[in-house]
């Protein structure tokens, strides 16, 4: 019988960043990873944390996913993007380029730029992450490196000009979806922000907006293994989407109670309502 786990030692991470993911998982049935045997199958929730921190967790229980293979492969952007172009996918996603430390710069960057690590979109906030000059990029990249380290390899990406939902504490929170993917079909979708902005401007999306993004979401998920993938997409002032990044959905944060339930649920074979509302539903 396939079963959701959590660990309880994430239980401190969770507190402190507010996440409900694991009372909700044990409103559903949810067990301790503990309490699993090594024959038991189903899907760990967590965060992501190092390659052996989860061979530490599953290693010994084959059954449960994600596996660490499957996992690494969605946790750096470049190597996501990379992925996707060795498998000729193609979704409209913003110009991508790699800086490494110590390396020259690519000559046809094109300002202004948004600026990020590998790993994480984390930023100052607002426009402070628009780069207009090459000045610019190096300071950011230096604050980057300073928060994750300095060997940090740092991706920039042409700049979109994002339509806006409303505002939280960093200025400008974008019109963003979190879209839900097991085993490779697309099942629903939430706006990213919901935490921060309860009403979002924007939402609901139209039917053709949410067609839109089930197929692109589908097709960034393709060569990927893991059971449970989230593919965020932004929309842009001329209402186009674009893709911005993939992760494990084992990791990935959702506000939307109702949408993350019905995924989890999905997961283990589980059929489960959803009606919907203006932030989330079904794709």
């Amino acid at each position: 019988m396939l079963q959701l786990f959590y660990d309880h030692n994430d239980f401190p991470n969770a507190r402190k960043l507010k996440d409900e993911r694991f009372h909700w998982l044990q409103d559903i049935g949810a067990v301790d990873l503990g309490e699993s045997q090594p024959d038991s199958t189903g899907f760990l929730f967590g965060y992501q944390y190092s390659y052996s921190h989860l061979i530490n967790q599953v290693g010994d229980r084959p059954g449960i996913h994600d596996r660490p293979e499957e996992r690494e492969e969605l946790i750096h952007l470049d190597e996501v993007l990379r992925v996707l172009a060795v498998n000729g996918i193609e979704v409209p996603t913003p110009q991508t380029w790699v800086l490494e430390i110590d390396e020259e710069l690519p000559r046809d960057l094109e300002f202004p730029l948004f600026v990020r690590t590998r790993k994480s979109s984390w930023k100052r906030g607002g426009d402070q992450s628009k780069v207009r000059n090459l000045n610019e990029l190096a300071d950011e990249s230096d604050l980057l490196r300073r928060a994750f380290g300095w060997d940090t390899t740092i991706l920039v990406r042409k700049w979109l000009d994002i339509a806006v939902a409303g505002q939280w504490m960093f200025g400008d929170a974008p019109q963003e979806i979190r879209t839900w993917v097991i085993d490779g079909q697309p099942v629903a979708w939430s706006f990213h922000y919901l935490h921060a902005v309860p009403n979002p401007v924007g939402f609901p999306p139209s039917p053709a907006d949410l067609s839109q993004l089930k197929s692109m979401a589908a097709l960034v998920a393709k060569p990927f293994r893991s059971r449970l993938i989230a593919a965020d997409f932004v929309r842009d002032t001329n209402h186009n989407w674009h893709f911005m990044e993939a992760g494990p959905g084992a990791n990935a944060g959702t506000a939307h109670e109702a949408v993350f339930k019905y995924v989890a649920s999905r997961l283990i074979g589980n059929e489960t309502d959803l009606a919907g509302d203006a932030v989330g539903g079904r794709l």
